[in-house]
C-alpha cells in the first residue's frame, strides 16, 4: 500500500469521525437527549454534548479521576463541576439516543467514502446476545426483572440483576450496527427480528450473510430472512427438522422442510415471515454436518457432529467455506469479551438504571470508533504483509493484526476525546496519523495455531495469583484423577 493510500484512508476516517461529532452535537441530538422537556434547555457547562462524550470516553476508576481527566482532555480543566453536578446532568439524559446514535453511526459508515470491507461480495453480520449485570437495587429488579428459575422466584431472590442485551455486528468491518438491552427474561429472538428489520436501510441490494448461533435457526427466521433475501449460516439445534435431517445420504445436502398452517400459527414477530411460508409452504434448508472433537469435563476425548443450516449454494461456498464462515462469528463474541474485560462495560458510577444504560452504550459506541480504525489499519497491515513476501522478506511470514485494547489506549492517550469535542477535523487526523506512526507497536502475529495451550493442562500447582506475566487470565482449573486441570471458562 503506498504512502498516499494510507494518508486518503486517514483523512477518510477523520472525515468520518468529525461527521460523527457534528451529528452528535446537533439539535436533533439536543431533543433526543432529553428525559424531560424542561431538561439541556440552558447552555449549562455539562450540556448534553459533553454528557454524551463522557459516557463514551469513560475509563477512569473513579469519579473524581473521571471528572478531572475529562476536562483536562477537552482543555476545560478550570470548568470542571463536582459529583453531585455530574448526578443531576446524566439523570437528564436519555438512554435512547445513544442506541440512536449507534445506528446513525452504521448507517453514516456505510454512506462514507472509507473503504468498506466485504467477504468476497458479501457483507457478513453477525447476531448474538448477551447479558448485561446491572448495579443491585430495588428499582432496578423491578425495572429489568428477572428470569425465574429453581432458585429465583421473586424479588427477594434475586442476588445479581441482568438486562438482557443483544447486538448485531459487522464481523468484517469491527462494529455493532445496532445494540438493543431489555429486561432480564426478554427473549432474544424478537431482538433478532428487530434488528434485521432496522438493517435493511443499511444494505439496501447488497448480498448480505447473516451468522447466527443454535437458538437462531427457526423456521421463522429462516422465512424472515428468504423475504429480505440475505443469505445466512446458522448452528443448527439437534431438535430441529430431526426427521428430514435422518434422511440425509451425505454430510451436505437440501432438506425440504413443510412448514404446515399448523406450524405457521407459531409464527408472532413477523407477518412477512407468515406471507413467506404461505407462498412457498415446502421450506429449503442446505445442512452441512462437520465432525468437531473436544475434551468433556472427565478429560476424555469425544466427538459430536454439528450441524450448520445454510442457503448458500453449492457453487457460490463449499462445505469448507460455509464452516469458515461459521468461524467469522466469533468476531462478535470477542467484541462482548473486549467490552466486558477491557472497557468494563459493567462499572457504573451510579445505581440508577438510565445512567447504567447510558454507560453500556457509551461504551459500545467507543468500541465501534476503535473497532473502524482497527479494521481500516488491519487492511494496511494485510498490504504491507502482501508486499513483504513479493520482496521476499523472511520476517513477515505471519500474518499481523492490531491488539484491540492496546489501540484504544494509545487512541485514548493521544487525545482523541479533545479532538472529537473541538469537532475539527484535522486535529482528529492528526491523532490517527500519529497512531498509525506506531502500529508496529500495536500489532500481534496471527498464527495457525494456539501457541499455549489454555486448558486441559495438568497443573503441579494451583495459581497463586490472578494474572500471569503476559497480562492473560490463569484459566479456571478443576480436580481431575487427584491432579489439578484448567478448564474453559
Amino acid at each position: 500500500m503506498m504512502m498516499n493510500d494510507v494518508v486518503k484512508k486517514i483523512s477518510d476516517l477523520s472525515d468520518f469521525l468529525a461527521d460523527f461529532s457534528r451529528l452528535l452535537s446537533s439539535d436533533c441530538i439536543r431533543n433526543l437527549a432529553r428525559t424531560r422537556t424542561s431538561d439541556f434547555t440552558r447552555n449549562r457547562n455539562m450540556n448534553f454534548f459533553k454528557m454524551i462524550l463522557y459516557f463514551i470516553f469513560r475509563c477512569r476508576k473513579t469519579t473524581n479521576e473521571e471528572l478531572g481527566n475529562f476536562y483536562s482532555s477537552i482543555c476545560q480543566p478550570d470548568m470542571r463541576i463536582s459529583k453531585q453536578a455530574l448526578f443531576k446532568a446524566a439523570g437528564k439524559l436519555n438512554p435512547n439516543v445513544l442506541t440512536f446514535a449507534i445506528r446513525e453511526f452504521a448507517s453514516r459508515f456505510y454512506r462514507s467514502s472509507l473503504p468498506v470491507k466485504l467477504f468476497d461480495r458479501y457483507h457478513v453480520i453477525a447476531e448474538d446476545g448477551s447479558y448485561n449485570e446491572i448495579p443491585y437495587a430495588a428499582i432496578n429488579i423491578f425495572d429489568f426483572h428477572f428470569p425465574e428459575s429453581k432458585k429465583v422466584r421473586s424479588p427477594g431472590d434475586v442476588n445479581v440483576v441482568h438486562s438482557q442485551a443483544s447486538g448485531l455486528y459487522d464481523v468484517m468491518n469491527g462494529f455493532f450496527l445496532n445494540y438493543t438491552l431489555k429486561r432480564a427474561d426478554y427473549s432474544e429472538i424478537p431482538l433478532a427480528f428487530k434488528h434485521l428489520y432496522e438493517s435493511r436501510e443499511y444494505f439496501r441490494d447488497s448480498p448480505v450473510i447473516y451468522l447466527a448461533d443454535r437458538y437462531y435457526g427457526s423456521a421463522e427466521i429462516i422465512s424472515f430472512l428468504e423475504h429480505m433475501g440475505y443469505f445466512y449460516v446458522i448452528r443448527g439445534k439437534k431438535n430441529f427438522y430431526k426427521k428430514e435431517i435422518a434422511s440425509m445420504r451425505s454430510d451436505d445436502e437440501w432438506i425440504s422442510v413443510n412448514v404446515d398452517k399448523t406450524w405457521r400459527k407459531r409464527f408472532r414477530f413477523s407477518p412477512e415471515s407468515m406471507e413467506e411460508r404461505e407462498a412457498t409452504p415446502l421450506m429449503r434448508i442446505r445442512v452441512v454436518k462437520r465432525k468437531v472433537t473436544y475434551i468433556d469435563s472427565r478429560g476424555e476425548e469425544k466427538c459430536e457432529t454439528t450441524l450448520l443450516f445454510t442457503n448458500l449454494p453449492e457453487e457460490e461456498a463449499s462445505s469448507d467455506l460455509v464452516a469458515y464462515l461459521y468461524t467469522l462469528r466469533w468476531n462478535i463474541e470477542s467484541s462482548y469479551k473486549n467490552c466486558k474485560e477491557i472497557l468494563e462495560l459493567e462499572r457504573f458510577f451510579s445505581a440508577d438504571g438510565d445512567m447504567a444504560r447510558c454507560s453500556i452504550l457509551g461504551k459500545i459506541i467507543f468500541h465501534n470508533i476503535c473497532g473502524i480504525i482497527s479494521s481500516q489499519m488491519n487492511a494496511f497491515l494485510d498490504e504491507m504483509g502482501k508486499e513483504s513476501v513479493r520482496i521476499g522478506k523472511k520476517e513477515n511470514r505471519h500474518a499481523y493484526k492490531i491488539n484491540l485494547s492496546q489501540l484504544q489506549k494509545t487512541l485514548r492517550d493521544n487525545g482523541l476525546l479533545g479532538a472529537v469535542f473541538s469537532r475539527k477535523r484535522k486535529r482528529i487526523e492528526e491523532i490517527i496519523m500519529s497512531t498509525f506512526l506506531i502500529i508496529h507497536k500495536i500489532k500481534v502475529p496471527i498464527r495457525p495455531n494456539r501457541h499455549f495451550k489454555r486448558w486441559g493442562r495438568v497443573l503441579t500447582t494451583p495459581p497463586g495469583y490472578r494474572f500471569r506475566i503476559d497480562g492473560r487470565n490463569h484459566p479456571k482449573v478443576k480436580r481431575f484423577k487427584g491432579c489439578l486441570m484448567t478448564t474453559a471458562p
